[in-house]
């Protein structure tokens, strides 16, 4: 993304009152931010999510203090950002209902990380947490998953560490700016991760510790997973909120089960009543998907990191959703694929991802599909 770029990015995010819901629906219509600032009031009052004060924030947003900061922040800290129209932007994570519309990133995220597998759990985790953790966060990063979790205490930096171990790939999701490593202890572990995979967070440089970030950040380790292991954690923990937004997000909820006497136990075994899938080894996840992580393991071998095509057949699914496409003259949007089927965003952009895997479709800017 060029210096421009940034600009009109960070100045779309800028907007006050206006937050990711609205912001995507906007580039939907209008394409990009330079389009949105140039929309008249008469255009953006045809929009019925927009309140009259969003309108009047949109029409008088310019080039702020907030842009030259960050701006400046940016170069200072080696910081990158990557917008939701970025193909570095991660696949799953564009549809959920409130995906963030700008990422600052230190390190790499490669078309691999579309296997993203996530690992919470609670900050005072027991021995027995650990453990379990490293043995299950090793073998799902050594099957192909890349990593992700939140790089807190106890299980995110078991998680984090598991897979670094295995020689695999590992995201953390943080819960405040890139220039402020939280905890502090973590910070030769973020430099690990940076060099095997990166540091992500949609709050802007400079943004400190604040107890309401970290629910929020946890949207997007749920979001770019293709399924959730929760650890340990209370009902009310952090590692819960992550699995309630996987489950809204269709995500696989797994729960490692424990000790009934044990506070830290109470939310995965919660969980598991509740149906997640009971996990006491990696296989009870790889299991569920044996062919994805073959694939994964044939993107990770090949040297160009491109997503090979492959000889599997199609799911009756897939077939339904390849119908559909070349009803559309070979090229539809994701929009129109949900308008025209029985399938929600989540489940489309799940199976058109296996299918872009397959080789079967290819995605194309602005949120297309073609059959390839």
């Amino acid at each position: 993304m060029k210096i421009n770029e940034y600009k009109n990015w960070l100045k779309l995010v800028s907007i006050n009152g206006v937050g990711p819901g609205k912001l995507k629906k906007l580039l939907r219509q209008y394409g990009n931010p330079l389009n949105i600032f140039k929309a008249d009031n008469k255009s953006l009052s045809s929009l019925n999510y927009l309140t009259p004060k969003n309108i009047k924030n949109i029409l008088s947003v310019r080039e702020n203090e907030f842009v030259s900061t960050q701006l400046k922040l940016l170069d200072k800290y080696n910081v990158r950002l990557i917008s939701i129209q970025d193909e570095e932007y991660p696949d799953l994570l564009k549809f959920i209902y409130t995906p963030p519309i700008l990422l600052y990133i230190k390190g790499e995220i490669l078309p691999e990380d579309s296997f993203s597998f996530a690992i919470v759990g609670t900050r005072k985790a027991t021995n027995y947490g650990k453990i379990q953790t490293n043995k299950i966060g090793f073998e799902l990063a050594k099957s192909g998953f890349s990593i992700v979790s939140g790089l807190a205490y106890g299980i995110d930096s078991v998680a984090h560490t598991s897979a670094l171990k295995a020689g695999g790939r590992t995201i953390a999701v943080c819960g405040t700016g890139l220039d402020v490593v939280y905890p502090p202890t973590n910070r030769k572990l973020a430099e690990n991760i940076i060099r095997s995979g990166a540091l992500i967070s949609e709050f802007p440089l400079e943004s400190k510790i604040e107890p309401w970030n970290f629910p929020t950040r946890n949207r997007i380790i749920s979001g770019m997973s293709r399924g959730v292991l929760v650890v340990e954690g209370s009902k009310k923990s952090g590692a819960l909120i992550t699995s309630k937004d996987g489950l809204q997000q269709d995500r696989d909820i797994f729960a490692l089960p424990g000790n009934v006497d044990s506070p830290q136990s109470e939310g995965p075994n919660y969980l598991i009543k509740l149906g997640a899938k009971l996990v006491t080894c990696a296989k009870d996840i790889l299991e569920e998907y044996e062919q994805l992580t073959l694939f994964s393991v044939q993107v990770r071998g090949s040297k160009n990191n491109t997503i090979p095509k492959s000889s599997y057949k199609m799911t009756d699914d897939e077939g339904k959703i390849y119908d559909i496409i070349q009803k559309n003259g070979r090229n539809i949007t994701l929009d129109s694929m949900v308008e025209s089927s029985s399938f929600t965003v989540s489940q489309l952009s799940s199976m058109l991802l296996n299918m872009e895997i397959k080789g079967i479709v290819k995605r194309a800017p602005q949120n297309h599909y073609l059959l390839v």
